[in-house]
């Protein structure tokens, strides 16, 4: 009696795990939702890319016609005049818009999917908000302190707030750009840059 007991005990066993592999859900993350997801952000990257090109680009060349317009190129002595600086600024803001829509409607990597996506993580949007209010505090930090502290305090945010770097030369390095550019454009060039109360 125990022998028979026995297979008919090992079936009941068997049946037993297939219910219960039967009854086992399926994983929760499915392959095809997650290529379709990427695929989404990779198109909505894209689109966002060209149009945020294309808008920096017109921006760009408004911005140069104002500079042409409403400011002298070249000064009594044919020296850089104030429109100096915006122009070469502008005509840098209109190739880099072009370059970003080109890149990303022809780029190899955009193309074939490799080029990283926009992330719409809160945390994301909260970084590229703090960056957008530095630069405009930044801008309205330019009458009263004038280019070069306002161009310090814009440094500085980037520094400690936005990027939070560590590195002692790149820091040093960060820290010498303002100079530098003030050096390049009020002293060697000439080119009156904004002043503020406590600086020229």
């Amino acid at each position: 009696m125990d022998q028979g007991a026995q297979p008919m005990a090992q079936a009941g066993a068997r049946h037993a795990d297939e219910d219960v592999e039967r009854h086992v859900e399926p994983p929760t993350d499915d392959p095809v939702d997650a290529d379709v997801d990427h695929a989404r952000d990779e198109r909505l990257t894209r689109r966002v890319h060209v149009v945020l090109g294309l808008v920096i680009a017109c921006l760009g060349a408004w911005l140069l016609y104002r500079s042409r317009t409403e400011l002298a190129f070249r000064g009594a002595n044919n020296e850089p005049g104030p429109g100096y600086l915006p122009v070469l600024l502008t005509i840098g803001l209109i190739g880099l818009g072009l370059a970003l829509s080109a890149v990303w409607l022809f780029g190899a990597r955009a193309r074939s999917g490799d080029a990283p996506t926009l992330s719409l993580q809160p945390r994301a949007m909260l970084r590229a908000l703090v960056v957008w209010l530095a630069l405009v505090l930044s801008a309205f930090l330019i009458e009263p302190l004038g280019f070069l502290i306002a161009g310090e305090v814009l440094v500085l945010l980037v520094i400690v707030v936005i990027e939070r770097i560590r590195s002692i030369p790149l820091i040093v390095a960060l820290l010498l750009l303002p100079p530098a550019m003030y050096l390049l454009f009020d002293t060697l060039l000439e080119v009156q840059l904004p002043g503020g109360t406590l600086w020229y």
